[in-house]
C-alpha cells in the first residue's frame, strides 16, 4: 500500500480531499481537483512557485463571501509560462471553496 522509505504508494495516489477551507490539503501536492496533484499536472509552475507545501488555504484569501487566489513565484514568469498560469487558474476554479467546511479526506 505504502511505499518504502515514506514516498508515495498506489494507497497515497488514490485518496484525495474533498475541498472545504483548505485547511488539511496540501495545494500543489494532495489532490483536491481533479485527479492528480497541481504539482504532477503542473510540474514547472510548481517549480518556480513560493507556495510549495502550503495549504490550500493559505494560497489565498475570503474577501468577503468570496474566494481570491494569491499565487506566490519565486521568479517573474516568461510569456510562456504566464500562459499555463491562466491555464491553471481556470484548472484550480473547478472546485469551490466552502467557508464553514473542513476538508475531507475522498
Amino acid at each position: 500500500m505504502c511505499k518504502e522509505g515514506g514516498g508515495e504508494g498506489w494507497f497515497q495516489t488514490k485518496i484525495g480531499w474533498r475541498l472545504g477551507c483548505g485547511d488539511k490539503a496540501k495545494f500543489w501536492e494532495d489532490v483536491w481537483v481533479g485527479n492528480t496533484n497541481l504539482k504532477t499536472v503542473f510540474p514547472i509552475l510548481f517549480s518556480i512557485s513560493s507556495n510549495q507545501g502550503q495549504k490550500v488555504a493559505e494560497v489565498g484569501m475570503w474577501e468577503g463571501s468570496e474566494w481570491k487566489w494569491n499565487l506566490r513565484w519565486r521568479r517573474a514568469r516568461f510569456e510562456w509560462e504566464s500562459v499555463m498560469e491562466m491555464d491553471l487558474a481556470v484548472y484550480i476554479s473547478r472546485t469551490t471553496m466552502k467557508k464553514e467546511e473542513q476538508d475531507t479526506r475522498v
